[in-house]
């Protein structure tokens, strides 16, 4: 049912995702699927079109919708290329070996996007997260409210469940291992626009997490989940929407009954919908624990805080998830900020 409303309002901002593997099997099935399901225009990377000609005729793949690139520099947007020749230049590639870059898959879908060519950004079927990620901040950047990039992934509770009725955001599972405080304040402002791009009429309501809730234990490690928690109020103060607070207990954050004994006061407390982890080991930890123990279905992760959406897989992805992972990417283009 979530995925049914976000397909829905995929398909209503006639957007197009271009794929950097365009000629990796699964990628070009996603894509031709996308297409001609009419959630979005769809276009594939490769050095060769023929390779793409090959995977389709092999596995009976109609790419008859599906736009296939070559990468040219006369596809990329004149100042796109000279703001990214430039940026490089800054750290030591000469002029031409920036050029060549353009031309590599992953960094020239990433300037096809910061063209306004595309909504968006899918790749990572055969390649590392550190390739995608670095492709994506050379060619895109972060966006003008954070410094960092970081992800999260949407947590989708089974029917029925007797605690969490509406998915849910954990921040940062998969990227950064141990983020400072304003680091972990960057991930939380990231997190509160993806929540409003996937969930527009729900008021974020964010629990910096820990083994303490407000005071009842005393170490140092809890300094930069309070301080973060006080930044990220700061940062929100004029928008009075969204609410956050910290340091919470998981239970204290999720059950009503144990949040109001625990904290009050609290305007977070027992009902949070965006949960923000302080270091990688427990967001990865928690995420799958409620996936194989909470039988919740896991979507990530999706990567936030760059200036345009550019989304990593998993190299054991399935073209279900590649095709979820696209529709995620069109919803984050509604926010610059995604």
């Amino acid at each position: 049912m979530v995925f049914k409303k976000f397909i829905e309002d995929a398909k209503k901002l006639k957007g197009k995702i271009i794929f950097g593997e365009g000629d990796e099997e699964r990628t070009i099935e996603a894509a031709a699927r996308l297409a001609e399901d009419g959630v979005c225009k769809t276009a594939a990377v490769t050095v060769d079109k023929k390779n793409i000609e090959k995977i389709a005729k092999d596995k009976k793949i109609d790419v008859s919708m599906v736009e296939i690139l070559v990468p040219a520099l006369e596809l990329i947007d004149k100042d796109v290329l000279a703001w990214f020749i430039e940026t490089r230049a800054a750290k030591g590639l000469a002029e031409e070996d920036a050029k060549k870059l353009a031309l590599e898959p992953l960094h020239f879908s990433a300037l096809y996007v910061k063209s306004g060519k595309a909504n968006g950004c899918v790749s990572g079927a055969r390649s590392a997260t550190s390739d995608v990620l670095r492709a994506a901040l050379h060619g895109i950047g972060t966006s003008k409210d954070t410094k960092l990039i970081s992800s999260f992934f949407l947590m989708v509770p089974p029917q029925g469940h007797p605690l969490v009725k509406k998915p849910i955001l954990y921040s940062d599972c998969g990227v950064n291992p141990n983020p400072n405080t304003l680091g972990l304040k960057d991930i939380a402002v990231a997190s509160v626009s993806s929540f409003r791009c996937l969930f527009p009429e729900e008021p974020p309501k964010m629990a910096f997490l820990s083994f303490s809730t407000k005071g009842s234990a005393q170490h140092r490690v809890l300094e930069k989940v309070i301080e973060a928690s006080k930044l990220t109020q700061e940062y929100f103060k004029d928008d009075a929407a969204v609410k956050v607070d910290g340091e919470l207990q998981f239970d204290a954050a999720i059950v009503p009954s144990v949040g109001q004994r625990k904290s009050p006061k609290s305007p977070v407390a027992g009902q949070a919908n965006i949960f923000i982890f302080p270091d990688l080991n427990a967001g990865n930890i928690c995420y799958k624990a409620t996936e194989r123990l909470g039988q919740f279905t896991a979507i990530g992760p999706i990567v936030q805080g760059l200036a345009m959406p550019f989304n990593d897989l998993s190299r054991g992805c399935s073209v279900q998830d590649i095709y979820h992972a696209a529709i995620i990417t069109l919803l984050q283009s509604k926010n610059s900020n995604c």
